[in-house]
């Protein structure tokens, strides 16, 4: 990791996630399942970021075809990040931003996606 590598973690500190720099931008998604969880997306290349801890995952039954699984600590709960269900490496994953301290991407531009709208 570069020397502008960001450090999050979850709410029991067990499950932590170190990006290689900022993103480009956040993404405020209204689908069901950000929305109910609270996450707000951040993406990267799978093999930039560290990922450490116990995770369990999810994968969404009203998703044809279902295309990831949203990884959440195993100890606390909180959403962490998303993979793809295809074998790794992994072009891009999803971060979630609430994993760092409250201002950390206050200037990073946010992206409103409106995930509702997708079909199932």
């Amino acid at each position: 990791m570069s020397d502008g590598a960001l450090v999050g973690s979850c709410h029991c500190g067990r499950a932590r996630i170190t990006l290689p720099g900022r993103p480009d931008h956040v993404t405020h998604c209204n689908c069901s399942l950000c929305t109910k969880n609270g996450f707000q997306g951040i993406y990267y290349p799978g093999d930039s970021v560290k990922i450490e801890g116990e995770f369990d995952s999810y994968v969404r039954a009203d998703s044809n075809p279902a295309t990831l699984a949203m990884n959440r600590c195993r100890h606390c709960g909180i959403a962490t990040h998303w993979t793809p269900l295809t074998d790794p490496p992994y072009e891009r994953i999803g971060i979630n931003a609430r994993l760092f301290e409250p201002g950390t991407f206050d200037d990073v531009p946010i992206r409103e996606v409106d995930g509702r709208s997708w079909p199932a």
